[in-house]
């Protein structure tokens, strides 16, 4: 806490939230390396976990509306990311899946980013970052169920992104071990 300068956290709850909006600008951010924007990327995350998806269930998933997510699935198709295929449950509507390139894509993506998340941990103890991954996940636990309870429904977050992030770190550990 800076208690000479007004404009910084006077507690630790504002200290908290200061904290999470500084990670989150700079996690949105550009990467050195990176070809899409953060939101594309999102979508290329909730493929990753949830496989092809009819529109409206990605929209839904990322918890935005149908144009914006037509406009990034039209954006992410021309570049090869993504590719539409016809839905096999109703014939007059598509599904949304990645490509090879879009899986590449998201995993030079999630790469940098948890290079980004090791270089700030750097000097951490194996019990420092296992701590802190508990905190997060206590606290993440607690902010989904008060939206949860709000009636807000579960994020696209909460379903596969972990057991993903981990697959890539497995494929990455056994990649770096032969």
């Amino acid at each position: 806490m800076h208690v000479n300068d007004p404009y910084a956290p006077q507690t630790p709850m504002e200290g908290v939230l200061h904290a999470f909006t500084r990670i989150g600008r700079r996690l949105k951010s550009k990467q050195p390396g990176d070809t899409i924007d953060h939101s594309a990327h999102l979508v290329l995350f909730v493929l990753r976990c949830n496989g092809a998806l009819r529109l409206s269930e990605l929209a839904a998933r990322m918890e935005i509306d149908a144009s914006t997510a037509s406009r990034h699935v039209r954006s992410l198709e021309q570049v090869g990311l993504i590719r539409r295929s016809a839905d096999p449950d109703d014939g007059r509507a598509f599904r949304v899946e990645l490509t090879g390139q879009g899986t590449e894509e998201w995993k030079a993506a999630a790469k940098r980013r948890m290079e980004l998340l090791t270089q700030a941990m750097e000097g951490w103890t194996d019990s420092d970052i296992e701590t802190f991954e508990k905190l997060m996940t206590r606290f993440a636990d607690g902010v989904t169920s008060i939206v949860d309870e709000r009636g807000e429904g579960r994020a696209w977050a909460d379903k596969g992104g972990t057991a993903a992030m981990a697959t890539h770190q497995n494929t990455e550990k056994n990649v770096e071990n032969r």
